[in-house]
């Protein structure tokens, strides 16, 4: 165990809840110091679900670990996670009977704070997060079992501080966390993050965390924190806005990044390595690194996007079951048809749109989408 922290109260704090909880950044970790009756629903194994009586939260980083930079998990620091985040909050000198706390592979200095006030009432959204590495959505196939511990969990992690200024009960602090995560999807959702593990969407990353705090002492007693009431409203813009503030200083995960063919359909191995190996299977004559540097600017074509992104939402749409093969294949078809006709390619042909082998269709549509951007690339290098 490493030395104890010193005195919070010698410490400087980056910040206050609105409920006057100073917060501080110390080594790795961003700790919060409740000075006040605090009820907590935290996510944590380590005093985790509904509290009245602690005192400590934290969000300890291992960004700077090189299994990080490698991609790969840190593991944990004990046979069980209560075991892993206990040390942590040794390593910290945390009392660990009034202590919850979460982890991250974000730093800490990419933290992203959102706050709204109403009728005299401020939520505070606190957030770290990482995506492009341990996306996913839930329902996949799971990437650890817990029954054997194989297959480490890879780091990537959207831990979210949810402070209330005002007195929740429990069941209103705990659906706090039901808004707070519907906000967290659809941060992801209007990113368009992908799933790292299937060809979905993200929802959120396997090892995302919460710890929503409310003001004990408040006088303004709330019942409500779904969708419909105000407090829910204030919720899910806090947290939707941090979740996006902190993408973008994490990985600059942003719009802007992702108006890109392979950020949006990387999920469904559209990328430019596969559509550069295309062409060079269509033309070998051809030089890669010519490919490569006029590959990087059709990435970016809002045109060329706007196809794609729609082919692969055709796609998930007919996976769903909404949309029929025929429909889906159909309307997919034109749009390629248009993409040969507008950029003059005439020396290769797309197949008709069936199974192959045992193939779903959607992924003969694929196919067909990376066959056509291979040609468009070539137009575009040759001419």
């Amino acid at each position: 165990m490493s030395a104890p922290i010193p005195e919070l109260g010698q410490l400087q704090p980056l910040f206050f809840s609105p409920m006057g909880d100073p917060i501080y950044h110390y080594g790795e970790s961003m700790i919060v110091r409740f000075v006040g009756h605090r009820g907590v629903v935290s996510t944590s194994n380590l005093n985790g679900g509904y509290r009245e009586d602690l005192q400590y939260a934290f969000n300890n980083s291992c960004g700077r670990h090189p299994d990080v930079a490698a991609k790969r998990s840190t593991g944990m620091r004990g046979k069980t996670m209560t075991e892993h985040y206990a040390a942590l909050a040794e390593d910290l000198g945390l009392p660990l009977a009034v202590t919850t706390g979460m982890g991250t592979a974000a730093l800490i200095e990419n933290t992203a704070i959102s706050t709204r006030e109403y009728h005299g009432v401020t939520v505070m959204a606190v957030t770290t997060a990482g995506i492009d590495v341990n996306g996913g959505r839930a329902g996949e196939p799971a990437a650890y079992d817990e029954f054997t511990q194989t297959d480490l969990i890879k780091p990537g992690t959207i831990n979210v501080f949810l402070f209330i200024d005002a007195l929740l009960d429990a069941g209103a602090l705990t659906r706090a966390i039901v808004t707070a995560t519907e906000a967290k999807t659809a941060a992801l959702q209007e990113l368009m993050a992908n799933s790292r593990y299937s060809e979905d969407l993200a929802t959120g990353s396997g090892t995302d965390s919460m710890i929503a705090v409310c003001n004990r002492a408040s006088e303004t007693v709330l019942y409500n924190s779904g969708k419909h009431v105000l407090m829910g409203e204030m919720i899910g813009q806090t947290v939707k806005e941090s979740v996006k503030e902190a993408l973008a200083k994490q990985t600059a995960m942003t719009p802007l990044r992702q108006a890109s063919i392979e950020w949006q359909t990387k999920r469904y191995e559209i990328t430019k390595e596969a559509i550069i190996a295309r062409c060079l299977e269509l033309y070998p004559s051809l030089q890669k690194e010519a490919l490569e540097e006029k590959m990087i600017q059709m990435d970016r074509d809002q045109n060329l996007l706007a196809t794609v992104a729609a082919i692969a939402h055709l796609c998930d749409q007919n996976r769903w079951g909404i949309l029929s093969d025929a429909s889906m294949s159909h309307t997919a078809g034109s749009m390629l048809d248009s993409l040969f006709a507008e950029n003059k390619i005439t020396d290769i042909k797309r197949m008709d749109y069936t199974s192959v082998a045992d193939e779903p269709i959607y992924r003969t549509v694929l196919s067909q989408t990376i066959l056509t951007l291979a040609g468009i690339l070539k137009q575009r290098i040759t001419t």
